[in-house]
């Protein structure tokens, strides 16, 4: 009769760990997010903290597999609507836009947890990797559909990455002016130019 209760308690707490730690990390950064801190912002002793997830190493593969999956599952899908290149991107880009205004910490949280650290675990790293992987996938799928690449690999996997770097730096841009969209007008222009400099703009 008990069993389930505490099941149910013990999820609570960690989801609101994870909730906690997520937000902390996403403004002040991996290094500087420490137990204490995540203790006093959601209320549970750090032997809790330590009981649900043994470090701070494995306190933040739980916070980037969550936002790893509530980005991804925002994104468009990478069958890109329009009837031309120029419609295609439009939708391209709004669609990420929108992703990332309503999942702010997402990327936040994959450039900002200090992964250069030395200390850093073996499954930090992987999912840092994982994450990472995942995003340029996806890129890489969608803008292939815009351009028309499936014959360019190449090139798809260039843009996706000069896509990916510009949302990053939306990302860092907002530690310090938190309102910071990303830039999809020029975004829009820069993809043209890479495209047309590859001469794949007639598709």
């Amino acid at each position: 009769m008990t069993e389930a209760p505490a099941q149910a308690r013990g999820a609570r707490s960690r989801d609101a760990i994870i909730d906690t730690a997520g937000e902390l990390m996403s403004r002040y950064g991996y290094a500087a997010t420490s137990i204490s801190m995540i203790s006093a912002e959601c209320g549970l002793p750090p032997s809790s903290i330590y009981w649900h997830f043994g470090s701070k190493d494995g306190i933040y593969v739980a916070v980037l597999e969550r936002a790893r999956t509530a980005l991804l599952a925002a994104l468009p899908s990478t069958e890109v609507p329009g009837a031309d290149v120029t419609q295609r991107l439009d939708a391209f880009l709004a669609e990420v836009e929108d992703a990332l205004r309503r999942h702010p910490h997402g990327l936040k949280l994959l450039l900002g947890l200090g992964m250069v650290q030395q200390d850093a675990s073996t499954a930090a790293v992987a999912e840092v990797h994982h994450y990472r992987d995942a995003l340029v996938a996806w890129a890489q799928d969608a803008l292939s559909a815009v351009f028309g690449l499936k014959d360019r690999p190449e090139v798809a996997d260039e843009l996706a990455r000069f896509t990916l770097r510009m949302a990053s730096g939306t990302a860092v841009a907002r530690w310090f002016e938190p309102g910071v969209a990303l830039e999809t007008g020029p975004l829009h222009v820069a993809l043209l130019a890479l495209a047309a400099h590859h001469d794949v703009l007639g598709h």
